[in-house]
């Protein structure tokens, strides 16, 4: 299963690779500058909803604690969403079943030396009964070669260190012109501006089984090496959390596993190297189970479509994930549905997919059940962790530095849809937004996007955010900028604006 987290390596390698790029990207930037003014503007009404509606529906979709693939949480959460695309008026309101597994810890804890650690489960790693698996403790620091040299794991519990990669923003947006175009209304983006990229762990991807993991993967390492379970430090997490929620690859794994936070891994770390004996429990349940894509259709006048995406599963409140996205998607079905019919020059498909926390299976399997749907679709514009407030990272968890989370626009890189964006940004700038080639880190944009990609030869534009607290505990209401709320969704509703006005085709890559 392909994970997009492993798109994304190191700072050193990323950096020289979009040098290799600046060319290209520069010459797409001129092309689009130009094809701008020329494109054909909307010139309908479109109404749109208020901030205080849009924050009510991440409000109510993260009424729970989480909403995880399969869960009663989740499936509450599926339930809302269908019940929202209904009283918007969309037609055939769809929610397909995915088979999953669903895997769900119950209680975990490291004990060293008679004294408790916190910590936080790795999900879909092994379960290990109420006594927990006693060993000594070995530290094999990040998994190369070099750490693992003269050191023996066998029926140890291994102690290693994850670092994040980091994107030096900045220099690349600043300096190289990295970029398409570039929202910073208040010039905030500075020549040090950068950040960690907490969703690809260098060394733990995820996306691998037991056969297929790169010799990089520390966790796998361990478990070929005969360790017994595995304590893995966020050396680069800001604040310190240990609240984790990765790798979510859907992918089941045979040896137990801990997130350690920052602070603490300088303890274990210590303790690792003297070998001092620890217990490592972690108890759950897996079960079959099943999670849904919900779905809806606006009819237009033709047949073309614009399809619109989010997902709706969170590991835990998920105000930014994506109850923010999610809630986007929703203002757009709302804003097009008080528009007439004869107004809609193409058709709207509004998809809250699942199992984003599970390898992203619900975009895959959408994209493979309705092939005929693709061929058909114009763009696939994705709205995810947006309005999310920047945070910096202290010794006891977060602080809000008063600016926007820094986002990015996957785009397909070519010109009239790069022009779109471009014109999108001008008319309606937000701020701390670069518009970026879709495969600037691989293959495609690292969010959901990447399924429908792979599966059809269709425009993207991804918007998209990486907040600190992203993949934790700390994803709550209170981190959501609600003053950027409606400025966001004009943003939006200026893309799809653009697609509507757009000639009739089928697929503008192709045509």
């Amino acid at each position: 299963m392909e994970s997009f987290e492993s798109q994304v390596t190191t700072k050193t390698s990323d950096t020289l690779r979009v040098v290799w790029r600046i060319g290209e990207i520069a010459r797409m930037r001129r092309e689009a500058k130009r094809l701008a003014a020329t494109l054909p503007r909307y010139e309908g009404d479109v109404p749109l909803p208020d901030a205080a509606t849009i924050f009510q529906w991440i409000a109510d979709l993260c009424a729970t604690p989480h909403r995880r693939p399969g869960t009663p949480e989740g499936h509450r959460a599926e339930a809302w969403v269908a019940d929202q695309l209904r009283a918007l008026g969309l037609d055939n309101v769809a929610v397909e079943p995915i088979p999953i597994t669903v895997w769900g810890a119950d209680r975990w804890s490291l004990t060293v030396g008679g004294e408790t650690i916190p910590s936080f489960y790795v999900v879909n790693t092994a379960f290990t009964g109420p006594d927990g698996e006693t060993a000594p403790l070995v530290y094999v620091g990040t998994g190369t070669d070099r750490d693992f040299a003269g050191v023996d794991v066998r029926n140890k519990i291994a102690v290693a260190d994850v670092p994040f990669p980091y994107l030096p923003v900045g220099f690349l947006m600043r300096v190289l012109r990295a970029q398409y175009c570039l929202s910073d209304p208040d010039r905030s983006i500075g020549l040090r501006s950068g950040q960690y990229l907490n969703f690809a762990r260098q060394n733990f991807l995820g996306g691998d089984d037991e056969n297929s993991a790169p010799a990089r993967d520390v966790y796998w390492q361990c478990r070929h090496r005969g360790a017994r379970a595995i304590c893995l430090i966020l050396r680069d997490q800001p604040g310190g959390t240990n609240s984790h929620y990765g790798p979510y690859d859907g992918i089941m794994k045979p040896m137990p596993g801990l997130w350690i936070g920052k602070q603490d891994g300088h303890h274990l770390r210590w303790a690792a190297r003297a070998g001092i004996d620890a217990t490592l429990r972690l108890e759950g349940t897996m079960e079959k189970g099943v999670t849904h894509n919900v779905w809806g259709v606006l009819p237009g006048c033709s047949d073309d479509v614009i399809l619109v995406t989010s997902h709706h599963d969170s590991p835990f409140q998920g105000a930014t994930e994506d109850g923010s996205g999610a809630a986007q998607v929703l203002g757009q079905a709302w804003a097009w549905s008080h528009v007439p019919r004869e107004h809609r020059p193409k058709t709207l498909v509004f998809v809250l997919d699942a199992g984003h926390f599970y390898g992203s299976i619900g975009a895959e399997r959408f994209a493979a059940a309705h092939t005929d749907l693709l061929q058909r679709t114009c763009v696939v514009i994705t709205l995810e962790h947006l309005a999310a407030k920047e945070v910096e990272g202290t010794e006891s968890g977060y602080a809000p530095t008063g600016r926007l989370a820094f986002t990015v626009m996957f785009t397909t890189p070519e010109p009239r849809n790069i022009a779109v964006v471009r014109r999108a940004l001008e008319t309606k700038p937000v701020p701390h937004v670069a518009a970026i080639p879709a495969d600037f880190f691989g293959p495609g944009p690292t969010s959901d996007a990447l399924k429908y990609m792979l599966a059809g030869n269709m425009p993207v534009v991804s918007w998209i955010g990486c907040p600190y607290y992203l993949l934790d505990e700390h994803d709550t209401l209170d981190k959501i900028d609600q003053n950027q709320l409606r400025p966001i969704c004009e943003t939006a509703t200026e893309l799809v604006k653009s697609y509507m006005a757009l000639p009739g085709q089928t697929n503008v890559l192709s045509g």
